[in-house]
């Protein structure tokens, strides 16, 4: 019956699933293409065609009114009235923003809502929960307000995501006259899969030590390895080991070319010796050539990492590795190995290449785009998933440059 009275819901939504259970009713699941989103509804007619009427776009926390040209974006019940409307003209269109009560289409899906925890709670399925329980007490609400919040206007005309691009506007223009204005959320969906990330780790190879051995180790590293290491977003992460081989890669080399020079300027018959003089100029001229940060980061690569230091970070995700990575913004990063088999003897030139693509890759999270190539990585999920190769890599060479850095 369910297909019969919602033929068109279910040519725009063929994911979703309607099962008949033992007591005839209808549970209908991955709404959104959210699994914790589960609706059971009495088997009768009436039921189920107002659902011809809706689209569930999985990127957002609402329903879609077809006829009405209506986003209806879930809020909650409030404690006051919330009678904010306004107009919004944008890109040749006006629309109309408001707060009220939710539609009785919503308050149909909300009271025959029911949780799938499974996998988890999702924001989507956390908010229906608070309405479930609202409209199901009826004598018992208090002094609550249910809001939604809509935005009408002529979205027919739109594609899907010039509709995402109209509410990120909405969400800054919002924020901007109001800071504790609520916001659109907008979901991020992605194919990528986090499962084909492994985690390096040396334990992989050897039991963990009995004894370790440490000397007192430079505070500003510690401080940025504690940042990297407690920060919730892979860009900050990133972002923070990288500052490490930054500050050592400039101090390291303004410190050795010192500690050399020192040590010729030692020499007891240095006013003497021709060769003294001879050592000091050649420092000087090693140490103009390592000028420019590239150079600087390289030669701190190359004096403090072994190629071995690290293969096991490029091992763990070879897959990565021994393939160009296609960011969504444009950016691409080239592989570093052709084949899973060249990474057990290290071409010439290796680390030059990693620094070059970890420079690359902080370049554009830092400065939001690739200087020549006008490219960048866009803050998407994907994106994410996609740089925590480079970011365990790049996490493992700055441990290594704190644990060796005097």
């Amino acid at each position: 019956m369910a297909n019969m009275y919602c033929k068109k819901f279910r040519e725009n939504h063929p994911n979703v699933e309607f099962e008949t259970l033992e007591d005839n009713s209808i549970l209908i699941t991955n709404c959104w293409n959210d699994d914790s989103c589960t609706f059971n509804f009495k088997k009768s007619s009436s039921a189920f065609t107002f659902f011809n009427n809706l689209i569930l776009h999985e990127e957002l926390l609402a329903i879609y009114h077809i006829k009405e040209q209506l986003y209806e974006f879930i809020f909650t019940p409030l404690s006051s009235e919330f009678l904010r409307d306004f107009k919004y003209i944008f890109a040749g269109g006006e629309y109309h923003l408001y707060y009220s009560k939710p539609s009785k289409a919503f308050e149909k899906l909300a009271l025959n809502f029911r949780l799938n925890d499974s996998d988890g709670i999702t924001d989507r399925a956390f908010a229906f929960m608070r309405y479930s329980q609202y409209f199901s007490q009826e004598k018992d609400r208090g002094n609550l307000y249910a809001t939604n919040f809509f935005i009408k206007g002529d979205f027919n005309k739109l594609q899907f995501a010039e509709h995402l691009d109209l509410f990120k506007h909405v969400n800054l223009l919002m924020s901007y006259y109001d800071r504790k204005s609520p916001t659109i959320h907008i979901c991020n969906t992605t194919d990528a899969d986090p499962s084909n990330i492994n985690v390096p780790c040396k334990l992989k190879h050897s039991s963990f030590p009995s004894i370790i051995n440490s000397r007192r180790l430079n505070s500003t590293l510690l401080d940025l390895i504690e940042a990297a290491r407690t920060s919730t977003s892979i860009r900050l992460k990133y972002i923070f080991y990288y500052q490490i081989i930054e500050y050592a890669s400039y101090y390291y080399i303004e410190n050795d070319i010192k500690r050399r020079i020192e040590n010729v300027i030692r020499t007891p018959d240095i006013l003497n010796s021709d060769s003294c003089y001879q050592t000091i100029i050649e420092l000087f001229s090693d140490y103009l050539k390592n000028k420019s940060d590239a150079q600087r980061m390289e030669k701190l690569l190359i004096d403090f990492c072994e190629y071995e230091d690290i293969k096991d970070e490029i091992e763990c995700n070879i897959s990565y590795f021994i393939n160009d990575i296609q960011f969504e913004g444009g950016l691409t990063i080239k592989k570093l190995f052709n084949k899973a088999e060249d990474i057990h003897s290290a071409p010439n030139g290796i680390m030059g290449i990693i620094r070059k693509n970890i420079d690359t890759i902080r370049n554009v999270l830092v400065h939001a785009r690739e200087s020549r190539e006008n490219t960048v990585i866009s803050p998407t999920v994907k994106n994410n998933i996609l740089l925590m190769p480079y970011l365990y890599l790049l996490r493992r060479i700055a441990e290594i440059i704190v644990l060796k850095y005097i």
